[in-house]
Parts: C-alpha cells; sequence; structure tokens
C-alpha cells in the first residue's frame, strides 16, 4: 500500500477534483498503511487476492440468482 500510494498518490487527486483531496502527506500515508495492515492482519497478500476473488464469484452468483431476468423480468432493475 504505501509502495502504492507513493507512486501514484499525485495521480490519485484527478479523480477527486469535485471533492477536496487531502494532502498526501507522510502522516496520512502512515495512517492509511497503518488501517491496511491491521485489516489485513498479517495475511499475505495471495491469501486476500483469493478471498477477494471468491467474494467476487459469490457476488456474481448471488447477482444472477436475484436479477430481474431471472424471475423473467428482462429489462427492469
Amino acid at each position: 500500500m504505501r509502495h502504492m500510494l507513493e507512486q501514484f498518490g499525485p495521480a490519485l487527486k484527478l479523480p477527486w477534483t469535485k471533492l477536496e483531496a487531502p494532502e498526501l502527506t507522510d502522516e496520512l500515508i502512515d495512517k492509511v498503511v497503518e488501517g491496511c495492515e491491521f485489516q489485513a492482519a498479517g495475511r499475505p497478500v495471495s491469501e486476500l487476492d483469493r478471498r477477494r476473488d471468491a467474494f467476487l464469484v459469490e457476488l456474481l452468483d448471488l447477482t444472477q440468482k436475484y436479477w430481474p431476468e431471472a424471475e423473467g423480468l428482462e429489462g427492469r432493475i
């Protein structure tokens, strides 16, 4: 996360032009990194990737199951 923020952080400001973008200070980077490390709980990125992918597959399955087309209601949300 630290590397990503340091590398892409300045470019991330562009999409936020309609919002007040925080300055990407060392303090903010530290807080974001600490939060990500806390949430990761020591798990490697490969495990987090697997969990994310499993979630997305399950979400797609649920979408197909409960989407209006599954009930014969084409074109409706």
